[in-house]
């Protein structure tokens, strides 16, 4: 078995680390002052809905065509099951 009190105390000390090295760094920051919120106005908003049908769109294909191979798939291991046994 693995892990145990020296996982968890390890884990505890990277952890701690982290933090403190968080801290330390200076929090990131545009240089250029570039605010999200003063260019949305600029956003071109037909483009920013067809780029979202447009990975939607391919989103459910990929599920689709997800379905249709494992059910190939299951056809097949079928198929070899059948010529195996009978």
């Amino acid at each position: 078995m693995t892990g145990g009190a020296g996982f968890i105390s390890s884990a505890n000390k990277s952890s701690k680390e982290n933090r403190n090295l968080g801290k330390i760094r200076p929090k990131p920051t545009r240089s250029d002052g570039v605010s999200r919120e003063k260019n949305m106005g600029k956003a071109d908003l037909k483009n920013i809905d067809d780029s979202i049908r447009y990975r939607m769109d391919r989103r459910s294909s990929f599920g689709r065509s997800g379905y249709f191979f494992a059910g190939l798939v299951s056809l097949l291991i079928g198929w070899l099951l059948y010529l195996l046994f009978f």
